[in-house]
C-alpha cells in the first residue's frame, strides 16, 4: 500500500531495493549544489532504510579550484583540469578523515558519506575519467550502481544523514561549485521513474473513487 505522499524526491536517482521502502522527506529539488568553500559539504536525510544493496545513479559537473587564481581546478574525480601546483591530467593524493572514516583522498574529488558506516570516493582518478590527459571531462557520469560496489561496507541504516563533499584539506583558497543532477533519462528502475509511477496510480485510484460517488 502506498501509505504516504512524498513532499520531495531524490533527482539524483538514490533507489530503494522495494516498492514499500520508497519514501522520502526534506530532500532538495533540483540540482544539488557543492560548494568547493565548505568544510561540511551538503547534507540531507533520507527516511527508510538504506544497504549496501541499494544503488545510486548521477552526473557531476563543474570544476571547482582549490587555489586562488584560480587554479588547480578539478573534475569529480579530482583529475586536474585547469593547472595549479600540478599540471592539467595530474591528480595528488591526501590523508584526511571525513564522515569518521580516514583514508586516502584525491584532492577535489567529490566525496559521499553515509551517517552510520562510512565515506568514500564517487569517481576514481583514473583514464576512464581524464587521468594523463591533456583535456579531462568536466562532467562525469555515474551509471547505476549499488553502494557495495562504490565500496561502502555491508549496513543496514534507518533514516541515515547522506552527505556529499568536496575532499580537501583547506578549504579557505577554494572556489566553484560542483553541481549534481540527474542521470538523463532515468530508468523505470530508478527512484523517479518509479515515483511518477506511484503517484499516477494514487491520482488515478482517487479518480475512479469520484466517478464511483
Amino acid at each position: 500500500m502506498f501509505r504516504k505522499v512524498i513532499l520531495a524526491v531524490l533527482w539524483i536517482g538514490m533507489v530503494t531495493s522495494g516498492a514499500d521502502r520508497l519514501r522520502a522527506d526534506l530532500i532538495p529539488l533540483g540540482p544539488i549544489t557543492v560548494d568547493a568553500l565548505s568544510t561540511t559539504g551538503v547534507s540531507f536525510g533520507y527516511v527508510g532504510t538504506l544497504t549496501q544493496n541499494d544503488t545510486l545513479e548521477l552526473t557531476v559537473t563543474g570544476d571547482p579550484c582549490l587555489q586562488s587564481g584560480p587554479a588547480y581546478c578539478v573534475n569529480g574525480a579530482g583529475v586536474v583540469t585547469v593547472a595549479g601546483t600540478s599540471p592539467v591530467g595530474d591528480a595528488t593524493t591526501f590523508s584526511g578523515t571525513f564522515g569518521g572514516t580516514t583514508g586516502t583522498w584525491d584532492f577535489g574529488a567529490l566525496l559521499m558519506e553515509i551517517s552510520g558506516t562510512s565515506t568514500v570516493q564517487i569517481f576514481p582518478a583514473d583514464a576512464a575519467d581524464g587521468l594523463g590527459s591533456g583535456s579531462p571531462p568536466l562532467s562525469l557520469t555515474l551509471p547505476l550502481t549499488t553502494l557495495s560496489a562504490l565500496g561502502f561496507p555491508a549496513f543496514n541504516e534507518v533514516d541515515p544523514t547522506i552527505t556529499f563533499i568536496l575532499a580537501d584539506n583547506l578549504y579557505t583558497d577554494n572556489s566553484g561549485q560542483f553541481n549534481l543532477s540527474q542521470v538523463p533519462e532515468p530508468t523505470t528502475a530508478g527512484f523517479m521513474g518509479v515515483l511518477v509511477c506511484a503517484l499516477a496510480g494514487v491520482v488515478r485510484r482517487r479518480r475512479a473513487a469520484r466517478n464511483a460517488h
